[in-house]
């Protein structure tokens, strides 16, 4: 099982992940991106979310869009 780790501290707003997937993205009144269904880690002060191994490829093409880095998979 894969994991999608979002850094919302580097989130620049710039909408892409939105724009590539609204089922699991959408912006914030904070103009930041979240992730639905993500789960802080205190740790890492990152947000996770377990994904099927189905959707690693969709989920690359969306960490790929972010102009800042801010969302990584994790196989």
């Amino acid at each position: 099982m894969a994991k999608i780790v979002y850094d919302k501290k580097a989130c620049i707003g710039a909408g892409e992940c939105e724009a590539l997937s609204k089922e699991l993205w959408h912006m914030g009144s904070d103009s930041k991106a979240i992730l639905k269904g993500a789960v802080l880690n205190p740790k890492t002060g990152k947000y996770e979310l377990a994904i099927d191994d189905s959707q690693i490829k969709l989920h690359e093409r969306i960490a790929g869009s972010c102009p800042v880095g801010a969302i990584k998979v994790e196989k």
